[in-house]
C-alpha cells in the first residue's frame, strides 16, 4: 500500500464514507460511497408510509460473482458484481 492509498483510506473513514461499492458494470469504471448509497434507501423509505427502516447492509450478492473492472479500481472498492441489500424494519398495520 503507497502513501497516497493510506492517505485516501484514512480520509474516507473519517468522513464516513464507508466501502466503495460498484455503480453499473465491470465496463462502467463506477462505484458511489457506501454511505451515499445507504442515504439514497433511506430516503426511499422514508416516503412508504408507516415503515421504519432498521439496519441496513449492503455487499456482494456472491463474493464469487464478481468481474474484472474495465479500470482500476480504487482502493477498498467491491469488485463489481450484483449488490444484496438487506434490510431490518416495521412496518405498522391498518391505520
Amino acid at each position: 500500500m503507497t502513501t497516497a492509498d493510506r492517505w485516501t483510506r484514512t480520509m474516507r473513514e473519517r468522513l464516513g464514507l464507508g466501502r466503495l461499492l460498484p455503480l453499473g458494470g465491470p465496463r462502467d469504471g463506477a462505484w458511489i460511497a457506501e454511505r451515499a448509497a445507504r442515504d439514497v434507501l433511506l430516503a426511499a423509505a422514508r416516503d412508504v408510509t408507516g415503515v421504519q427502516l432498521g439496519v441496513l447492509r449492503v455487499g456482494l450478492a456472491d463474493p464469487r460473482d464478481t468481474r474484472e473492472p474495465a479500470v482500476p479500481s480504487p482502493l477498498g472498492a467491491l469488485p463489481p458484481g450484483p449488490l444484496r441489500v438487506t434490510a431490518g424494519f416495521t412496518a405498522a398495520v391498518g391505520g
